[in-house]
């Protein structure tokens, strides 16, 4: 047997403790691996002890790439650089701690006070954790998948916890021309989901799939052309919603031009979450746009509008699908305009 045990795996009397431990550990770091269900189990996991952050995040992210859009990966790669950048291009997968967190987290904050001062720009100290908690998860998601990939065993992987911030803001929302002049920089499917939701306030995850294989997103089966309604689906919730006429023409149009491709699981909007983030940012900024949100904006928008109209409170938390009206709440600032204006009208 190794490192001295008998045929029972016991260590005779007299063993180093530092022989007994190290064994203990060497064990442990196996039965991580097991039960990550990693192909590499048997392997000898302090090969990672000598393999350097930078080196896995370049294996990791080479591996996924065609699992997930190229943006996705984009993603993954910038956040990842910015955390290599801060800790050391030479530090070990064996060495991340939570001090090294601490030091990205400072160099972070650090930099986005300068960038605030040079464009003289309000310090916004929530925009900047927001910022850093994408960052943060960006970097979750390779270390969990170097895991699942056997780079590294389980127990390496830090305790990452993201920053407070204050959920409570008012919604970005744009005006009629703005809708316009967004939607004339898209083509194509991506202009296909913007109209989608702008007409039914639907999330992004409702209406595409998050990766390459992915069952999530709208379908042809969930448009009901006799009931004109549209049903979208959020984790375990579903919820109907009217289909505009303008919606409508666009979907009939979508659903010829793919002809005999468009099966009831066939989803209607073929691009990935991320790709369509992508589009509609880059066709906020060329429209000149300056507000924040590319995708949830519209969604933002739409329950502003149908609140402009004269819905109330109960209606937008249907439209929305919100479990809990105190969410929907955050839109009530339309209502307090509206209020002033009727009056201004009545006792005028």
């Amino acid at each position: 047997m190794r490192d001295g045990r008998d045929a029972n795996g016991k260590f005779p009397k007299g063993t180093p403790k530092a022989v007994v431990e190290a064994e203990c550990k060497r064990i442990e770091s196996e039965l991580a691996f097991h039960k990550a269900g990693l192909k590499r189990f048997g392997e000898d996991p302090r090969a990672a002890e000598f393999l350097t952050v930078h080196d896995l995040t370049e294996q990791v992210l080479n591996s996924r790439q065609h699992e997930v859009a190229k943006e996705t990966i984009a993603r993954n790669r910038h956040a990842m650089k910015l955390f290599i950048a801060a800790i050391g291009k030479q530090t070990l997968v064996s060495e991340i701690k939570p001090l090294h967190f601490d030091q990205f987290r400072n160099a972070r904050f650090d930099a986005m006070k300068q960038l605030y001062q040079k464009r003289g720009w309000a310090w916004n100290e929530d925009k900047v954790k927001r910022g850093w908690n994408k960052e943060i998860e960006n970097i979750r998601t390779v270390l969990k998948l170097a895991v699942k990939k056997g780079l590294m065993p389980l127990h390496y992987l830090p305790k990452l916890e993201k920053l407070k911030v204050d959920r409570r803001r008012l919604p970005t929302f744009l005006n009629k021309q703005e809708v316009q002049d967004m939607a004339a920089q898209l083509s194509g499917e991506a202009a296909l989901a913007f109209w989608i939701i702008r007409y039914t306030g639907a999330r992004r995850s409702e209406i595409a799939r998050k990766f390459i294989g992915d069952e999530r997103g709208l379908k042809w089966k969930d448009i009901d052309w006799t009931r004109n309604t549209i049903r979208l689906y959020a984790k375990k919730k579903d919820r109907l919603v009217p289909m505009h006429p303008r919606l409508r023409e666009l979907l009939e149009a979508r659903k010829n031009e793919m002809g005999e491709q468009a099966q009831p699981e066939t989803h209607v909007i073929s691009l990935v979450r991320d790709t369509l983030s992508d589009y509609f940012a880059k066709a906020r900024v060329k429209a000149g746009i300056h507000k924040p949100g590319a995708v949830h904006i519209l969604r933002h928008t739409a329950a502003t509008d149908l609140l402009s109209s004269g819905g109330n409170i109960r209606i937008a938390q249907e439209f929305l699908g919100h479990s809990n009206i105190a969410v929907t709440e955050i839109y009530t600032h339309v209502m307090e305009g509206r209020l002033e204006s009727a009056v201004l009208q009545a006792f005028d």
